[in-house]
């Protein structure tokens, strides 16, 4: 192997590690519309955790944000359940984009959602960029 190619391994293999640590966590913020009272506001959701909004539970698979030097755009993958009447049902599964809102966007009577940014989080101090 080229010396090139096992820093590159060794750089990922870090990257991985820190990753998978227990104390760093990723934070999704999404933008969430109140339908009825027009109120927009901001919610924050870790990696991996569920996230209630009203009767909808939020839970965020993966976030990707492209780096500094690239044209910014920020995916998100996510599930939406919907809890009535001792029943849930799945309202959305799949990719969001900040840049396009509307391309796959939640489709409620109430409450419209976006991703806004990614944030990594290493105890509780923040090491990535919005």
């Amino acid at each position: 192997m080229k010396i090139a190619n096992k820093v590159q391994f060794f750089g990922l293999l870090l990257g991985a590690v820190m990753l998978l640590s227990p104390a760093y966590s990723q934070i999704v913020t999404f933008k969430t519309l109140d339908k009825v009272t027009a109120k927009i506001s901001s919610l924050e959701s870790e990696v991996g955790l569920p996230t209630v909004l009203g009767p909808l539970t939020i839970t965020v698979r993966t976030c990707k944000t492209t780096p500094p030097e690239e044209p910014p755009e920020t995916s998100v993958y996510l599930e939406i359940d919907e809890s009535r009447e001792n029943k849930t049902e799945r309202l959305f599964s799949g990719w969001m984009f900040a840049s396009s809102p509307g391309l796959n966007g939640l489709e409620h009577p109430v409450y419209d959602l976006w991703p806004e940014s990614c944030k990594i989080l290493a105890d509780d101090v923040l090491i990535g960029k919005e």
